[in-house]
């Protein structure tokens, strides 16, 4: 079959042709996917490496506290933190343009873009503020979870999973091969990291977390300061382990959205004839 184009034909894009080298068949979504997979790497060597130091060898740097308190991964206020919650936040943002294209087109999955953007803000919003772990107290006290479910959030995470799954099933099934197996690798590691690794890490909080009360009397008044101060190296492993599977996620869904972006905005270029004349552009859906 000859597939060669006629002068002034306009270049429509057809389907994707089947990788032809291994290199091809696992090359990773998004242009700045591997830069992005880099910065993972670098945050979990130095949260480790902050750990190791200060809670396994015991030194006493000049620094080191503060290395702990901004790298170390399971800190709700330090780099990582914000790093992941960009990478969710930004992830919504492309899915809303995406949910806007797929409307301009009359895509009938507009909505479950859509509904897909307002879940990543929330996950975003979460990242920073932990709202999650505001339903551990309630539920422990009420029935009396401990073990891999002493993160007791876990219980009402793994029902929604499942709900979620079922409502975008079709969705799934609907969209291009290599944008689908994307989107389930990457919610594989994320909710493996944040839900399963999260169950494994909680006998080890149970056994490193050690309750510290702090009082300062200022002007007569007395404050009372209450923190939990992690020193076990098994715990920043594994605390280690379940944050990396989450940026990981992260950032292959964030590749995999910003390619799915591209595919529903892109528009053909001209092509010049031998004559000279411009073809006009045409949307490619």
């Amino acid at each position: 079959m000859n597939s060669r184009r006629t002068p002034g034909e306009p270049a429509l894009e057809g389907p994707p042709s089947p990788p032809r080298t291994f290199r091809d068949a696992v090359r990773l979504p998004g242009r700045w996917t591997p830069a992005l997979l880099l910065v993972v790497a670098g945050l979990s060597v130095v949260s480790l490496l902050s750990q190791v130091l200060q809670h396994g060898l015991h030194l006493d740097v000049a620094g080191l506290n503060t290395l702990e308190r901004w790298f170390f991964v399971d800190r709700e206020m330090g780099v990582p933190a914000w790093f992941s919650t960009l990478l969710l936040f930004l992830a919504a943002e492309r899915l809303w343009q995406t949910a806007t294209a797929a409307k301009a087109v009359g895509d009938r999955w507009h909505r479950h873009w859509r509904l897909l953007s307002i879940a990543f803000a929330y996950l975003s919003l979460d990242e920073l503020t932990e709202i999650h772990e505001q339903t551990i107290p309630p539920l422990k006290a009420a029935f009396g979870f401990s073990g891999v479910l002493a993160f007791a959030w876990v219980v009402l995470a793994v029902p929604l999973l499942i709900v979620f799954g079922l409502v975008f099933l079709r969705f799934l099934l609907a969209l291009p091969r290599a944008t689908r197996w994307a989107f389930l690798v990457s919610a594989a590691l994320y909710c493996g990291g944040a839900v399963g690794v999260e169950m494994l890490s909680a006998p080890f909080f149970d056994s490193a977390g050690v309750a510290t009360v702090t009082t300062t009397v200022v002007g007569g008044v007395e404050t009372v300061t209450r923190g939990v101060v992690i020193e076990s190296v098994p715990y920043a492993v594994v605390a280690g382990v379940e944050e990396a599977l989450e940026m990981v996620g992260s950032v292959l869904f964030l590749g995999a959205t910003s390619v799915a972006l591209r595919q529903r905005t892109r528009r053909v270029l001209p092509v010049v004839p031998a004559g000279g004349a411009v073809t006009a552009p045409t949307a490619s859906r």
